[in-house]
């Protein structure tokens, strides 16, 4: 369990880093699109996209970062209300669920972005090929499939903690 826990944690200050890069380099390329469209009067053709695929890609990471910090949606109303027993069966059928969610969504993409008319399609403003855009679905639930398998294992071994005891990494400190 500790091998899973220090390859998620590593894994999540990757996503953090990989996030803060990702919006500024989202940030400044609508920046720079609207200083050369009202500015200078010649739009850029490939600020919008490479915006869009910023965003594309910090969809699927904050997902799995959002599985790693225990803050995606829950229902937290019921799970306050039961016993340690139940509490722990929530978590591990819960994180079960997503675990082979994850594992099957990320197999598909992968088959998906293997396909070698993948490779070969460019984007229309980047000129880049479509498989760096589409890399991040199979990147982030990946990311997500650890992140979720760490708290199944977790699952195993809840006890209770006060609240404000969750650290940044979404572990009981």
């Amino acid at each position: 369990m500790k091998l899973v826990a220090t390859i998620s944690n590593i894994l999540y200050k990757f996503e953090k880093f990989l996030a803060v890069l990702l919006m500024a380099t989202m940030l400044g390329s609508i920046a720079l699109g609207v200083v050369f469209r009202y500015l200078f009067g010649n739009p850029l053709t490939w600020s919008d996209e490479l915006a869009v695929y910023m965003l594309i890609w910090l969809t699927f990471l904050g997902g799995s970062m959002s599985v790693k910090t225990m803050r995606a949606a829950s229902l937290d109303l019921l799970f306050e209300r039961v016993s340690l027993f139940w509490k722990r069966v929530f978590l591990i059928v819960g994180y079960a669920v997503v675990v082979a969610f994850a594992a099957i969504v990320a197999y598909m993409a992968i088959q998906w972005i293997s396909n070698p008319s993948i490779k070969t399609q460019l984007s229309p403003g980047l000129k880049i090929s479509m498989f760096m855009p589409y890399l991040a679905v199979p990147f982030g639930l990946t990311c997500m499939l650890i992140h979720a398998f760490h708290h199944f294992l977790q699952g195993f071994v809840y006890e209770e903690v006060e609240i404000g005891q969750i650290g940044e990494g979404g572990d009981a400190i």
